[in-house]
């Protein structure tokens, strides 16, 4: 019974590890799509205020 606890809590701790790191790894993506956004945005203002 005890090898199948071991075998439960080590699944269970791959599945956290892995939660945690997609979970880092989308918030990276998130932070360098803000930082495009806002290089884009100053773009089109500039262009607008060229106009």
């Amino acid at each position: 019974m005890f090898e199948n606890l071991t075998l439960l809590i080590v699944i269970i701790a791959l599945f956290w590890l892995g939660a945690f790191g997609f979970y880092m790894y989308t918030s990276r993506q998130q932070k360098n799509i803000a930082d495009d956004l806002d290089r884009l945005n100053t773009k089109l203002d500039k262009s607008e205020a060229q106009e």
